[in-house]
């Protein structure tokens, strides 16, 4: 079964090097912070990602000491869940919370340096995050179970590059607040940010390829468009044509049109730069059509 992007995406985040202490912890707190559920009653991330799955549960060790189980089941659905009531304190402790704060907030000092803001948004992503095929649509998302945790992720990501601020919009989806971005460009710059730079390649060239088909569709459609056109006048001037000929003859015609009204008659989807180049004594395509509007007054006229 073919991986989604949002799998390879997630499994390109993951695999980056964290060995430092403070992208660890940044990226840990990203992704427990943003989990399926992070409180003293319940601590645990639901995810199809067997990989995301695993990484949760090794920060929880690394982190804390703490084991967490994960339970899979036949549907490919992988839940990591921290059970014990004295594990998730520990859990808290290590970022520096008691998990009584009155609402989840983004708490800065877990994200120790500049370099490190990309780890976060690599954990909150990895978390509650999914990205569109780009070969179908440019749409890239968090879904966030809290409104002020929200607020705090909206506001961190307009800070990212203070120059040309990336913009995320919001909506309410049933029980969630979900930042999205519409674009191939903010959703490039924002994986190039957190550290999927392979992905950001993949949509850049999704993006060319869709590009050329488009232009390819248009010049295909153009060409029909015209080669109507053209038979479509073709036809009206065989038709006039014909019936000079058959009320006068062609004797009745100048010398300079009975040769290309000869031509038409016999190609009526001929282009004019055919005829041209069928003519005797060369002509200009615009030559061929001024001697045709010709051939069609006359007929007008008998």
């Amino acid at each position: 079964m073919k991986k989604s992007f949002t799998h390879e995406v997630k499994s390109e985040l993951l695999a980056k090097d964290r060995e430092a202490d403070n992208a660890f912890l940044a990226f840990c707190y990203g992704l427990f912070l943003f989990s399926s559920a992070f409180t003293l009653n319940a601590m645990y991330l639901k995810t199809e990602n067997r990989e995301l799955a695993h990484a949760y549960a090794a920060g929880a060790k690394r982190l804390a000491g703490v084991k967490a189980n994960i339970v899979s089941t036949k549907g490919g659905t992988y839940t990591c869940e921290i059970a014990a009531a004295e594990d998730k304190k520990r859990i808290f402790a290590a970022f520096s919370l008691s998990g009584s704060e009155f609402a989840l907030r983004i708490n800065r000092t877990n994200i120790d340096g500049e370099s490190c803001y990309a780890d976060f948004l690599a954990g909150a992503f990895c978390a509650c995050g999914s990205v569109a095929d780009p070969k179908k649509d440019y749409h890239l998302e968090f879904a966030v179970a809290y409104y002020q945790l929200c607020k705090d992720l909206m506001k961190l990501i307009s800070e990212i590059e203070p120059d040309e601020p990336l913009v995320p919009k919001k909506v309410v989806r049933k029980y969630d607040m979900v930042v999205y971005f519409k674009g191939s460009e903010p959703i490039e710059d924002l994986l190039f940010f957190m550290g999927a730079q392979n992905s950001a390649f993949d949509l850049v060239n999704a993006k060319v390829e869709k590009d050329i088909r488009n232009r390819a569709n248009r010049l295909k459609n153009c060409d029909s468009a015209n080669l109507d056109k053209v038979t479509k006048a073709g036809v009206k001037q065989a038709k006039a044509i014909r019936r000079i000929k058959n009320k006068k003859g062609f004797e009745y015609l100048p010398e300079e049109l009975r040769e290309v009204a000869q031509i038409r008659l016999e190609n009526p989807d001929m282009a004019l730069s055919e005829i041209a180049a069928q003519m005797q004594e060369p002509i200009s395509r615009s030559g061929v059509n001024h001697r045709l509007k010709k051939l069609e007054k006359i007929a007008e006229e008998l």
